[in-house]
């Protein structure tokens, strides 16, 4: 073992930010190399793992801290799934995030207080985590996951079920279409006529969600090109105090934004209504 670099068991071995993403980024490639045969990988590919992240971080990681550990992120890819299916819940695929209204989310959260961390935010690397520990084939490009697959409308009524729960413009218009090619023969009925209704009703408010997200999302490129301007920030923190928080409630999520740049470039992107979406989490965290 080299000098300076410290010897932990698997128990205290703690995985940092960096090194999942370091550990993401090697499984995908080594994927997209045909290392990853089946629903998991070849032993040598856990071994670059660790070879890189001791030779980037200075502590000592073994092949076997890397396996555990991804055991842990196909319980994180599991609940992502899961929540993903569940009525009253969206998918935005630019920003990799499942969306949802205030009302929603807090019934979540009330039932599944961990969930708050996939909910309204950015899953980092969704992309790698879908090719390491998801069902995509990997070639080519990232493919759709066989969750995903799995659970594309197959009839009518699974269509029009799929659209009403998802936000997803290319899925609302393969449902409506789906919808419009089955009811063919003797004339438009009535019922076809309120399926139409309803879905030209969903979809222009999934319309206006989209439009929302995408302005987030050059919103977040302009802030990205430079630092962060922490005396705009606090002042954008403090304008919530007209929502009815505390100074001392929005002085500890200042604090917190200000250790976490990437969390702050995401607040400072959001609109009014996702940033109060997001300090009602934290806080609920605080609690």
């Amino acid at each position: 073992m080299s000098k300076g670099k410290e010897k932990v068991s698997n128990k205290q071995f703690r995985w940092l930010p960096p090194m999942h993403e370091t550990m993401l980024r090697i499984l995908a490639q080594e994927a997209h190399k045909g290392n990853k045969p089946s629903s998991t990988f070849k032993a040598g590919s856990f071994a670059l793992v660790a070879k890189e992240i001791t030779a980037q971080f200075g502590v000592e990681c073994h092949p076997s801290y890397v396996e555990n550990r991804m055991r842990t992120l196909r319980t994180m890819w599991s609940t992502i799934q899961t929540i993903r299916k569940k009525s009253g819940f969206g998918w935005d695929d630019n920003l990799k995030m499942i969306i949802c209204d205030p009302k929603t989310y807090q019934e979540e959260v009330m039932a599944h207080r961990k969930h708050a961390e996939f909910l309204n935010k950015k899953i980092e690397m969704y992309d790698e985590l879908a090719i390491v520990v998801g069902k995509d084939t990997a070639t080519g490009g990232f493919s759709k996951s066989g969750v995903d697959l799995e659970h594309e409308p197959h009839n009518a009524d699974e269509s029009a079920e799929y659209v009403a729960d998802n936000v997803e413009e290319d899925v609302v218009e393969k449902g409506k279409n789906t919808v419009e090619s089955s009811t063919t023969g003797s004339g438009i009925s009535k019922s076809r006529k309120r399926k139409h209704s309803v879905s030209n009703a969903d979809e222009s408010v999934l319309t206006d969600l989209s439009d929302q997200l995408k302005e987030i999302a050059v919103a977040l490129k302009e802030i990205n090109r430079g630092p962060v301007d922490y005396t705009a920030l606090y002042n954008e923190v403090m304008t919530m105090m007209a929502d009815g928080y505390s100074e001392d409630m929005l002085a500890t999520a200042f604090d917190h934004l200000c250790e976490n740049e990437k969390t702050a470039r995401g607040f400072l992107a959001k609109n009014a209504r996702l940033r109060k979406l997001w300090l009602d989490s934290f806080l609920f965290t605080q609690l």
